[in-house]
């Protein structure tokens, strides 16, 4: 398969983001040098989400789950104790942005002096992350909900990501599209940065390997607001429209899917389906109710006990929404799994932090959706969902299992923007 790779050569990478540190540090900014005091009894966790933007509500997602995971044991969203030790959370908010996300995790380790950063939200602010993440290895990284495919493809032995990435996340849905839905012509609109370019790839690349066509592609700004254009151009042959967008931007569509009338089915990106694009407009169901798509958020139904405690104590957080958000569970699972690891190794960051870092490599537990673990690369093995939207007697949107997997790995195919089944193939 001839694709295009997204990102800069890792030699260039790692020498921009050197200059970076360097441009950035300065002998009166606090700790200075990052990894706050590995021999103290406080561990800081810096956490990074965003608080402003399509995704605004992030912060408040990533808050609830620390909170979930702390409060098992006996702490809360700022901290608590961990093996003895104290635990201290301090919260960064970004835009969504790379400018933003690297102002804020510099921040974080050079002037909070953070042992250990959460995070971030968004894509493209998770590959700004990973570059930094090399240049300061004596300072451990775990993801929060950013999952453009090659995050953990750089070589940063200092960075986790304990959730599956944005390709793989789709499997099976483009298969499924062509071959149970019928969808031979799929119209393209996805927003235009790394996540959508990964989530949407991982599709259209089983979609168009089972004999679809894209039939015309719309990449669109993050913040989007007027589709009216947009929705005039999608062919009258396209059996589908794909919907490669998130957040507010996802529930704009939708909701002007209704009233510009636009009578085909739709197929969602991964967070296109999610409780945070869902729970808005009471209106849109006639144009979200039938959409399927894949992730790692389990529809009605889910008999997982664990799952069942996650969902309880999420839902006694303040500004949640009805039900937890794909971003509160990817925090939860990426917090928890750095609790466990802390707790593993009775909170020993000495020697760069190795003992943790040996321990989270060699973590094995069960989630609320499945048992996680990681390969070479730091990158979770997870179960996965294949969902589709179905409106509930009340009139609100949920999703419905159609399929699950268990053991999903990461393929490693990076995707960048593309127009037409033959830029994928």
């Amino acid at each position: 398969m001839k694709l295009r790779k997204r990102g800069i050569l890792p030699g260039i990478a790692l020498a921009g983001a050197t200059a970076l540190v360097l441009a950035g540090c300065s002998s009166d900014s606090g700790s200075g040098d990052g990894g706050g005091d590995a021999g103290g009894d406080t561990i800081k966790i810096g956490v990074l989400s965003t608080a402003e933007g399509n995704l605004a509500f992030g912060m408040d997602e990533a808050k609830a789950a620390v909170a979930a995971a702390m409060e098992q044991r006996g702490g809360t969203a700022d901290g608590g104790e961990i093996a003895g030790k104290d635990v201290e959370f301090i919260y960064a908010g970004t835009d969504g942005t790379t400018a933003s996300a690297q102002t804020q995790v510099k921040k974080l380790v050079e002037n909070d002096g953070v042992d250990i950063v959460l995070g971030p939200a968004s894509g493209d602010e998770g590959e700004t992350v990973v570059q930094y993440a090399l240049t300061v290895p004596e300072v451990t990284f775990v993801n929060g909900a950013a999952s453009p495919v090659g995050m953990t493809l750089e070589g940063a032995d200092n960075f986790f990501r304990f959730h599956g990435d944005s390709a793989m996340w789709m499997g099976g849905v483009g298969d499924y599209a062509y071959n149970e839905k019928g969808y031979e012509n799929i119209y393209l609109l996805a927003e235009d940065y790394s996540f959508p370019y990964d989530n949407a790839g991982g599709f259209f690349t089983e979609f168009c390997s089972a004999g679809g066509d894209i039939v015309g592609a719309s990449w669109v700004p993050v913040g989007t607001t007027d589709y009216a254009t947009i929705i005039s151009q999608i062919p009258d042959d396209a059996d589908a429209v794909y919907v490669g967008l998130g957040g507010a931007d996802a529930a704009s569509f939708l909701s002007q899917a209704v009233t510009n009338g636009v009578d085909k089915p739709l197929v969602g990106g991964t967070i296109a389906i999610d409780i945070t694009a869902l729970s808005g407009d009471a209106n849109i169901a006639s144009a979200a109710a039938g959409m399927i798509s894949g992730g790692p958020v389990p529809g009605t139904g889910y008999d997982n006990p664990i799952w069942d405690d996650f969902v309880a104590a999420y839902q006694q957080q303040p500004n949640t929404f009805p039900e937890p958000s794909i971003f509160a569970l990817l925090y939860y699972n990426s917090v928890e799994s750095l609790l466990l690891g802390l707790e593993a190794t009775d909170g020993d960051l000495s020697d760069d932090q190795a003992a943790l870092r040996d321990e989270l490599r060699a973590l094995t537990w069960d989630s609320p959706t499945g048992t996680i673990s990681v390969d070479e690369n730091n990158q979770a093995v997870v179960d996965n969902f294949m969902n589709e939207v179905v409106e509930l007697e009340d009139g609100t949107l949920a999703l419905d299992t159609i399929t699950s997997t268990s053991g999903v790995a990461q393929e490693g195919v990076i995707f960048d923007r593309f127009e037409s089944c033959a830029d994928i193939q």
